[in-house]
């Protein structure tokens, strides 16, 4: 164990700290966490009264807790393999936020629209 993967380790499990604490908002506030959603959070109340918003919760509490696995298991990884394990957390990181990032926050929530 390098200083370095100690320093890279304390990194990712503080980001897997952050990712808890927005997993547990999410799991205790519920629709109300709505509220934090970039995009979801610029609607009218009428406007975000049209989506599924205890879905849309479940689905940030699950990406969030994913998310803390994940930072957890590259921290661990990191003592061992350093840069190696934070560049592919990095990457799986940026993957992961990709598939969930949109322009339009119309498109983005389309899948909750309560028809």
């Amino acid at each position: 164990m390098s200083e370095t993967g100690i320093g890279l380790a304390i990194i990712l499990a503080s980001t897997g700290v952050l990712f808890l604490i927005f997993a547990v908002v999410f799991a205790v506030k519920k629709e109300k966490a709505c509220r934090l959603i970039g995009g979801f959070n610029f609607f009218t109340e009428a406007q975000q009264a049209r989506y599924d918003q205890a879905a849309i919760a479940r689905d940030y509490q699950k990406l969030f807790t994913w998310w803390t696995v994940g930072a957890f298991l590259f921290a661990v990884l990191a003592l061992w393999l350093s840069w190696w394990a934070i560049g592919a957390a990095f990457i799986l990181f940026l993957i992961s936020i990709g598939r969930e990032m949109h322009i339009d926050a119309e498109k983005a929530f389309e899948k909750y629209k309560i028809k």
